[in-house]
């Protein structure tokens, strides 16, 4: 894995549109760019740049799972993958927790990210089924304090 020196920050409301082209690359065109702009309103999204360039982020929802953050999403451009950039994004929503234990989810065929997580030491806390039908929803915790 190429390491990166991304820099993390808060999103701003002028970083929307680099946000929502990345969300549009890396969805296949299903941005969520109304769910996405109300969650760089509302601070929730810190994003990671190299080079001047927007090449991930991740959404941090506080207190919205069981009275926990919970890490809604992690989002990183195809040709930045394997740099560290998400390693980056996972340790800078770790680092700004309001809580002691934060929580994420990821399919089961997310392979990439449970790999992740479990490097991180995150662990498993269950499966939900319906969300994607025939892909569960994996869920996952760490404690931080």
């Amino acid at each position: 894995m190429m390491s990166t020196r991304g820099v993390v920050r808060r999103a701003t409301p002028g970083d929307l549109e680099a946000l929502t082209e990345l969300d549009v690359v890396v969805r296949a065109g299903r941005a969520k760019s109304p769910t996405l702009e109300r969650r760089v309103e509302s601070d929730e999204v810190l994003l990671c740049e190299l080079d001047d360039r927007v090449v991930g982020y991740a959404v941090v929802r506080a207190r919205s799972f069981f009275d926990c953050d919970f890490v809604e999403s992690l989002v990183v451009g195809t040709d930045d993958r394997r740099r560290g950039v998400g390693d980056l994004l996972l340790l800078n929503a770790v680092g700004h927790s309001a809580t002691r234990r934060i929580f994420t989810s990821t399919n089961q065929s997310n392979a990439a990210m449970i790999n992740l997580l479990r490097k991180q030491g995150w662990h498993f806390s269950g499966r939900l089924e319906g969300v994607d039908e025939g892909d569960p929803e994996l869920v996952y915790f760490i404690d931080v304090r």
